[in-house]
C-alpha cells in the first residue's frame, strides 16, 4: 500500500527528497483512478523538488493542470490517454511532456490505435508529434533502447535503483525507482 499525504505534509517530504534525489516521480492515484488529481497537494512537493507528475491525463488540455502545480514535466500514460490526437493537443500546449507506456501483456490503452501496438511503431507516432521523452517498464527496456537509437529520444525505465548501471550501459538515460530507502527517522 502506498502512503497517502494530506495537504501540508508533502512540503516536508519534498525537502527530505531534495536532499537525496534530483527529482521526484509522483503518481496521483486519484487522478489516475477518478480523474480528480490532487493538484494542491502535489504543488507543495513541486515547490521543494523538481517533479515528474503523472496525474491521469486523458485529454490534451489536462496537461496544463499538472504543469500549473509547478511540475517540471507532465507524464501522460497510455492507460489513461484517450487518443494520440489528445497527445498532439497536449504537446501544442506544452513540450514539458513525458510519454509513459503502460504495459500488461501488451501496451495498455483505451485507444485501439495505441493498445497492443509494437513499441517502435508507437514511438514513431509519439516522436512525430514532437514528444522527445519516453518512459517504459523494465519489460520493454531492450526494445525501447532499439527504438531510441532510430528515433533519438530521451528514455527512462522503471527499474530498481540497484540496476541503474546496467540500464545505463544499455543506453537508458534515467531510471525511475520506488526503492529509495527510508525517509523517516534518522538518516
Amino acid at each position: 500500500m502506498r502512503p497517502a499525504y494530506a495537504k501540508g505534509e508533502l512540503a516536508a517530504l519534498g525537502l527530505k527528497l531534495s536532499k537525496k534525489f534530483e527529482s521526484a516521480y509522483v503518481v496521483d492515484i486519484d487522478g489516475l483512478d477518478k480523474n480528480k488529481p490532487q493538484l494542491d497537494v502535489v504543488q507543495e512537493l513541486c515547490d521543494e523538488i523538481p517533479t515528474l507528475y503523472e496525474g491521469g491525463v486523458r485529454f490534451g488540455s489536462n496537461v496544463i493542470d499538472l504543469l500549473v502545480t509547478g511540475a517540471e514535466k507532465a507524464v501522460i500514460g497510455t492507460a489513461t490517454l484517450t487518443s494520440l490526437a489528445e497527445l498532439r493537443g497536449a504537446f501544442k500546449l506544452s513540450d514539458n511532456i513525458i510519454f509513459k507506456v503502460d504495459f500488461r501483456d501488451g501496451i495498455v490503452s483505451f485507444d485501439p490505435h495505441i493498445a497492443g501496438r509494437d513499441l517502435l511503431a508507437l514511438a514513431r507516432d509519439v516522436r512525430e508529434i514532437g514528444v522527445d521523452n519516453m518512459i517504459v517498464p523494465a519489460d520493454l527496456a531492450s526494445s525501447a533502447v532499439e527504438s531510441k537509437k532510430e528515433l533519438r529520444f530521451t528514455l527512462g525505465v522503471f527499474a530498481p535503483a540497484s540496476e541503474r548501471s546496467r540500464y545505463e550501459s544499455l543506453g537508458v538515460d534515467y531510471i525511475v525507482s520506488e526503492d529509495f530507502g527510508r525517509l523517516d527517522g534518522d538518516e
